[in-house]
């Protein structure tokens, strides 16, 4: 009955019945309790599910510690190394992330590091995501020198396991240009940008929205760069590619004119700017 409940909440939550699977989840939890004792693994799963819908709640709080009551089975039935264990880890480290305390993330994602390396592999899709939230907490610490190997071990990861022109080095790829660019650094973030661009295009035709949201992106680091004329071009392929795809009403191309229109105001082309605003104005009263 237990197992029953329990995939019945999890059906329940991915159809946006949120209240109702928690309660589902947390009888499930009950029974698993009472029919196989409180230490066992498949308590663990309960506590899992419930943490994450509690999670997806913004209930984090109520989250944490169902998710170190999961840890603690696992470690135990489990033993320290196993991969189910990493994954504890890693979902108490997120949860310490959003609640912003970035020091026991830390310690709970490197844990999770160090499972996955010895457990699953160093070169693995695991550790590659354990590499980008440790990442992610040293740069919401400040820490940039420390972020940015994480980020270069992810690229070498993702060319090696999935290759050259993979989907998955391209995001690699784009995270690390788009870390560059916040510190502004653009002669580095720019041929990250480029080299994405270049893959977005080879895996998906030169009109699909990846490749507009790979345009935008170079061209930012270009605007950095005093590289205007490039940098129109590109914003507008983006714009024309956003309006082919989704029209004139849609708040994509809405966005797209928008970052025209910054980089018109930004570069005093003030003409420029009024006709983009007044293409943003006629909306879905222009689109033919």
């Amino acid at each position: 009955m237990w197992e029953e409940n329990n995939k019945k909440a999890v059906e329940l939550f991915q159809t946006g019945k949120q209240l109702d699977a928690i309660k589902l989840a947390e009888k499930a939890l009950a029974q698993a309790e009472e029919e196989f004792g409180a230490d066992d693994p498949r308590v663990a799963r309960c506590l899992n599910n419930l943490a994450e819908m509690y999670r997806s709640q913004g209930e984090l709080k109520q989250a944490l510690p169902l998710w170190e009551r999961s840890l603690e089975i696992r470690e135990k039935a489990l033993g320290p190394d196993h991969p189910e264990v990493a994954i504890a880890y890693n979902n108490i480290g997120g949860a310490y992330f959003e609640l912003e305390m970035y020091v026991k993330a830390e310690s709970s994602l490197k844990r999770a590091s160090r499972i996955i390396e010895k457990s699953v592999g160093a070169e693995t899709d695991m550790m590659v995501k354990s590499l980008n939230n440790l990442a992610s907490v040293n740069r919401a610490m400040g820490r940039f020198p420390a972020a940015r190997p994480y980020y270069e071990r992810v690229i070498e990861i993702e060319e090696k396991i999935h290759g050259p022109s993979s989907v998955e080095l391209g995001v690699a790829l784009n995270e690390l240009a788009g870390f560059f660019e916040n510190l502004e650094r653009y002669p580095e973030s720019e041929p990250l940008y480029r080299r994405a661009l270049a893959i977005a295009e080879e895996n998906f035709g030169p009109y699909h929205q990846h490749v507009a949201d790979s345009l935008n992106n170079l061209a930012t680091a270009l605007v950095g760069l005093g590289e205007y004329e490039e940098a129109e071009r590109l914003l507008l392929r983006a714009y024309e590619i956003t309006q082919k795809n989704y029209g004139s009403c849609s708040p994509l191309t809405n966005h797209s004119l928008e970052n025209l229109v910054a980089f018109y105001d930004g570069t005093g082309k003030s003409a420029d700017a009024d006709k983009m605003r007044e293409r943003m104005s006629q909306g879905c009263v222009g689109a033919k």
